[in-house]
């Protein structure tokens, strides 16, 4: 683990300066020369991220990655929520980088996270099966009952955007409650359901979401699913 630390420091300076210039490409819209995809930056991210997508959108095709530069891992050494015995988990100052057609577009801070292993903490994409609308999923741990997963759109230029949560009541947050490891549990049109834990192992509770192209509206109705019951909607993969 200390060399991978290592290594991560060493390239630290390189990704702040990628933050840095896609910044300036977001306010100014130029655009820089990237490295190319056997650079040793690029090798060292594809090592040693803690996830990765990649899909075409359009005419590119887009990777994107969690990455941290600080990231440290230690021993889980009794079973909790967290996850099992002996599991390992990461904890560090995190973003989102992506790379369009194998060189860096762009990158974005997401602040500290914890993923630890076999658990589902991971990015995920998310296809509307009715439609081109795709988002970007990120859960992390919450409490006993599942996860806080927030949420990101990409545009046709291949770029990131997060997407606010608009609550029943019509305050907007930056993540809902899912269950563990943040999947929908079933998708139907432009809605997306998720389901959180109701205190026991036979029910669970369960709201929709509406992906409205900017953000997710959750309807005013939550429904009690017992165990065994399905809901309208495609199962999530």
């Amino acid at each position: 683990m200390s060399a991978h630390v290592t290594t991560m420091k060493r390239h630290k300076l390189f990704f702040l300066a990628i933050l840095a210039v896609s910044l300036v490409r977001g306010q100014h819209g130029a655009m820089a020369a990237a490295p190319e995809e056997t650079g040793p930056e690029i090798k060292s991210l594809r090592e040693y991220s803690r996830a990765r997508i990649g899909f075409t959108s359009g005419p590119n095709f887009l990777e994107v990655f969690i990455h941290a530069d600080d990231e440290k891992m230690e021993i889980l050494r009794t079973d909790s929520c967290w996850g099992k015995s002996g599991s390992k988990q990461y904890r560090g100052n995190y973003q989102i980088v992506t790379l369009k057609n194998r060189a860096f577009h762009t990158a974005r801070p997401i602040r500290k996270r914890v993923f630890t292993e076999n658990r589902g903490e991971e990015i995920r994409e998310i296809r509307f099966p009715e439609s081109s609308g795709r988002l970007i999923s990120i859960s992390q741990y919450r409490d006993c009952n599942g996860d806080a997963v927030e949420f990101f759109r990409v545009d046709n230029r291949g770029g990131l955007h997060k997407v606010p949560v608009r609550d029943k009541d019509g305050s907007e947050k930056p993540r809902l409650a899912g269950g563990a490891g943040g999947q929908p549990d079933y998708i139907l049109g432009n809605q997306l359901t998720y389901c959180r834990s109701a205190g026991s192992q036979s029910a669970a509770l369960c709201a929709n979401y509406v992906f409205d192209g900017n953000r997710l509206i959750q309807a005013p109705n939550v429904t009690r699913k017992e165990a065994g019951e399905k809901l309208r909607g495609k199962k999530a993969d």
